[in-house]
């Protein structure tokens, strides 16, 4: 006798393939990135995004099977895959990242005081900003004429010598977010 004949299917291996499109920083809230997968073998069950660049943790499901995926409004840095799957075989794309970073904060400009004209010292100090600083005066008016003084990038600022009232301000800039300005202060001569 003959026993029944079984049938075996043997699916390819599935290949994750690439995203390309990560590896961009952007800022928080209103933002958008576009990943594409490319060079993958199967179907594509869904993509997952994680706070977590080995999806260890915090992993949410996107239930999307399109080779193209649009990542937007994110408030921290987020690491994106696809799930790529044939027959019984599932495996996961490269990883791509879109950093995040948080929105500039000017802060609070504070020690203006009245001087007399010619030799004179204050010193101003900067509190609660989000970024780097850039020192700036005018002589001109509270909201116009500013123009950026050479090396003043430290929370505090040391004006002297003054000879006409001059109002401060810091131009604040957290990575590839817009600049926010500060409160202004100014010393009265």
């Amino acid at each position: 006798g003959y026993s029944e004949t079984a049938t075996i299917t043997v699916s390819p291996a599935s290949v994750g393939g690439s995203i390309a499109g990560g590896g961009v920083t952007v800022c928080a809230t209103s933002n958008s990135t576009v990943l594409n997968l490319s060079g993958y073998t199967g179907s594509i069950t869904k993509w997952q995004s994680s706070t977590v660049s080995d999806f260890s943790s915090n992993v949410t499901d996107i239930n999307i099977t399109t080779t193209s995926y649009t990542a937007t409004n994110l408030n921290t840095t987020t690491y994106y895959r696809a799930v790529v799957i044939s027959g019984p075989c599932t495996t996961y794309s490269t990883v791509a990242t879109v950093t995040v970073n948080t929105a500039s904060v000017g802060g609070t400009v504070s020690g203006g005081k009245a001087v007399c004209t010619g030799t004179n010292s204050t010193t101003l100090s900067l509190a609660g900003n989000t970024g780097t600083i850039q020192w700036q005066s005018s002589t001109t008016s509270a909201t116009a004429g500013f123009t950026n003084i050479s090396l003043a990038t430290n929370a505090s600022y040391t004006a002297s010598n003054l000879t006409a009232k001059t109002y401060y301000r810091v131009a604040v800039t957290n990575g590839v977010c817009a600049v926010a300005n500060s409160s202004v202060d100014s010393v009265v001569v």
